[in-house]
């Protein structure tokens, strides 16, 4: 009978298998970093000298090997002793594929309130379409400022010159590069500044059109 239920929901086993589908391929990807590497006295004297020659750690910086096995990923049962799991990153990832999963599930379940909430909404802003306007132009720069776009800030030293890389958006509260010797991320205030003045001229546009026109 329960099998029948399930069945009879196709929307729901059709969710539960892209949940099982998705989770199975970041098992397959999972993010690891690298373990420290412990020195011996040995490992030391063999170090170049950097006096003798002052591009030596310029050719290769000491912490960009680290950086690329950071966000390197491998499947769970190929980590062996170099790499060890991330597991924060890890279980963030698994939380958003199911939160994503919950809330669509959810969405489904309540579409028809969500329909006529949707109506009662388009009626509302139609009714008030100044006050939208308003509105949307401050949460255009609340959401770039929340999550700005970033730079990612290449050093090497020397005559090598300084690269700045862009990135994504991400939340400010956290960088999307972590920082090391050779590498850093900032925010990319022009980028970010450039968007804002985007999204304000479809503002105004939507201003000077469509909130000017009187409701049917």
């Amino acid at each position: 009978m329960e099998i029948q239920k399930i069945l009879y929901h196709r929307y729901y086993l059709v969710l539960a298998l892209v949940y099982m589908i998705s989770v199975t391929a970041l098992c397959f990807r999972a993010p690891v970093t690298q373990r420290p590497v412990e020195l011996t006295s040995a490992d030391v004297e063999m170090e170049p000298n950097q006096s003798a020659d002052p591009y030596a750690a310029i050719a290769t910086p000491i912490d960009q090997s680290r950086t690329e096995s950071a966000t390197k990923r491998v499947p769970l049962w190929a980590i062996g002793s170099q790499f060890s799991l991330n597991a924060p990153l890890f279980a963030e990832e698994q939380g958003e594929l199911f939160g994503f999963a919950l809330f669509v599930a959810v969405s489904y379940r309540l579409r028809t309130r969500l329909v006529n909430w949707g109506a009662t909404v388009m009626a509302f802003l139609a009714s008030r379409r100044r006050g939208t306007c308003i509105w949307l132009g401050f949460l255009v720069v609340l959401l770039l400022t929340l999550f700005p776009p970033w730079v990612q800030i290449k050093t090497y030293g020397g005559r090598i010159p300084t690269q700045r890389v862009k990135l994504w958006h991400a939340p400010i509260f956290r960088a999307p590069v972590d920082a090391t010797r050779w590498e850093s991320s900032d925010v990319d205030y022009a980028r970010m500044l450039m968007e804002i003045a985007v999204g304000e001229c479809f503002v105004v546009a939507l201003n000077l059109t469509w909130a000017r026109t009187k409701p049917k």
